[in-house]
C-alpha cells in the first residue's frame, strides 16, 4: 500500500481547492490503513484540522438516520410498505399541488398513500420542511419546536408530486427521523446514542456540540492564497428550534468518530468492535435501487456528473454502473455526501470504507469527491485492481 499521491492530493487542497482543512480516514479488508489531516479548522488562530476537531455533518447525517429505521425495522416495528399515515395520522389524506397550463395552481386529494419506503428514497412527494405550519409551531412553542410536533404540521403542506412517482431531494429524512420517535418512544438523538453512537465508540456523534473549542469554523468562500472568506459562520437553518434534532442533517461528528459507522456497515452491520447494528441482509436492502425509471431521471438531474452511474436505495446513493461514473469501487458502493463537503463510501465487496471531511461553503465539493475515491482504492491496489 502506497498512500503518498493521496497524501499529497489532500495537502493541496489548502491553495488549489480553497479548503481551509481537511481530514480522512479509511479502512481496508477491515483494518485502518490510513488517516490524515491538513490544513486548519481555525485559520486566524491557526488551530490545525485533526482527529479531534469536530465538525458538522449535514446530509451526511441521512445515513445514520437510516440505519437507524432499519434496526426498527429488523425489530418488526414496521414494514416498507406500510403507509407512514398508521404511525403519524397526520399523513393520512394529504393533497398534491399541480400546475395547470396556464401556470396556476390547483390541489387535489393525492391518489396514494406515502409509504415508509417513499420516505427513505425521497419519492414521496415532499418538498422543504421550512413552511409557513412549521414555522407557526416553532413560534407557538416559543422556540423548542420538537421534532415530532414540527413534522406533524409539515403534512398540512399540499404535496409536490404523487408519492412514488418521482425523486425530490427534500425533507424525508427529518420525518424519518420523528418516525423513529414514534417506534421507539425515545428522543431521536437518545435513540441513536443507545443503538448506534454509544455500541460502537461514536463518543463525539451528537445533534448538541459537545466542546466549541474543537468546533470547526463554518467558511464561506475561503481563499488560500489571501487568507481570507466572504463570511465566517451557519448559512443553513439545521434546527428551527432548540429541541428539533434533523435527521437530514444535524449531526456533529469527528472524523474518527464516523469511520467507526462506515466500517461497521461496510462489514455488512458489524462494527471493528464486535458490535452488529445491523444484519448483512439489511444492509444489502439498504443499497439496492429503489428508483422507477421517471424517478431515476430526476435522481440524475439533481445529482449531476458526481451522481453518473448511481441510483438511490434506501436514503443512501447506490453505484449501479461503475464504468460511467469511471469509478474504482464497485456496483454496490453507497454512501452520501454534506453540504459543506463531507463524504462517505462504503465498498462490502471491495472491504473498503473512507470517510473525507471537510468545512467550507460555496467549494464544488462535487468535483473532487471522485478523485478522492479512486486515490484511495487506487493506494491500496497498487497495479492489481479488484
Amino acid at each position: 500500500m502506497n498512500f503518498s499521491k493521496l497524501e499529497d492530493y489532500l495537502d493541496r487542497f489548502y491553495m488549489e481547492k480553497n479548503i481551509p482543512g481537511v481530514g480522512f480516514a479509511m479502512y481496508y479488508k477491515h483494518k485502518p490503513v490510513f488517516e490524515h489531516y491538513a490544513g486548519f479548522s481555525d485559520v486566524e488562530n491557526q488551530i490545525k484540522f485533526g482527529p479531534d476537531t469536530i465538525f458538522r455533518l449535514y446530509s451526511a447525517t441521512k445515513v445514520i438516520t437510516c440505519t437507524a429505521l432499519l434496526q426498527l425495522f429488523e425489530a418488526g416495528t414496521f414494514k416498507l410498505s406500510d403507509p407512514l399515515y398508521a404511525y403519524i395520522p397526520e399523513y393520512r389524506n394529504m393533497t398534491v399541488r399541480h400546475i395547470l397550463k396556464d401556470g396556476s395552481e390547483e390541489v387535489r386529494p393525492a391518489q396514494n398513500n406515502i409509504t415508509i419506503e417513499h420516505l427513505f428514497s425521497m419519492t414521496a412527494g415532499l418538498d422543504k420542511r421550512d413552511t409557513g405550519e412549521t414555522r407557526k409551531v416553532i413560534e407557538e412553542s416559543k422556540g423548542e419546536g420538537k421534532t415530532l410536533d414540527v413534522i406533524k404540521a409539515l403534512a398540512k403542506e399540499p404535496l409536490i408530486f404523487e408519492p412514488g412517482t418521482h425523486f425530490k431531494y427534500s425533507a424525508c429524512h427529518d420525518v424519518l427521523g420523528a418516525l423513529i420517535e414514534v417506534l421507539s418512544g425515545k428522543t431521536f438523538g437518545a435513540y441513536l446514542k443507545e443503538n448506534i453512537f454509544d455500541r460502537i465508540g461514536m463518543s463525539e456523534t451528537s445533534f448538541a456540540l459537545k466542546d466549541e473549542k474543537r468546533f470547526c469554523k463554518l467558511y464561506n468562500n475561503f481563499n488560500g492564497k489571501t487568507h481570507t472568506a466572504k463570511s465566517i459562520g451557519e448559512t443553513f437553518v439545521l434546527q428551527p428550534g432548540r429541541a428539533y434534532e434533523s435527521g437530514g442533517g444535524g449531526l456533529y461528528s469527528t472524523v474518527a468518530d464516523y469511520i467507526l459507522f462506515a466500517e461497521a456497515l461496510c462489514n455488512y452491520g458489524l462494527a471493528s468492535n464486535g458490535e452488529r447494528i445491523l444484519r448483512k441482509e439489511t444492509v444489502n436492502e439498504m443499497r439496492t435501487k429503489r428508483l422507477c425509471q421517471e424517478a431515476q431521471q430526476d435522481f440524475a438531474k439533481f445529482g449531476g456528473v458526481s451522481k453518473n452511474g448511481y441510483s438511490y436505495g434506501l436514503g443512501v446513493r447506490t453505484l449501479v454502473d461503475r464504468e460511467e461514473n469511471n469509478s474504482l469501487s464497485q456496483n454496490g458502493e453507497f454512501g452520501w455526501d454534506g453540504a459543506r463537503g463531507c463524504y462517505v463510501v462504503i465498498d462490502p465487496e471491495a472491504e473498503v470504507a473512507l470517510f473525507y471531511a471537510q468545512q467550507e461553503g460555496g467549494s464544488p465539493w462535487y468535483r473532487w469527491h471522485g478523485t478522492i475515491r479512486n486515490y484511495a482504492y487506487a493506494s491500496v491496489w497498487g497495479d492489481k485492481p479488484l
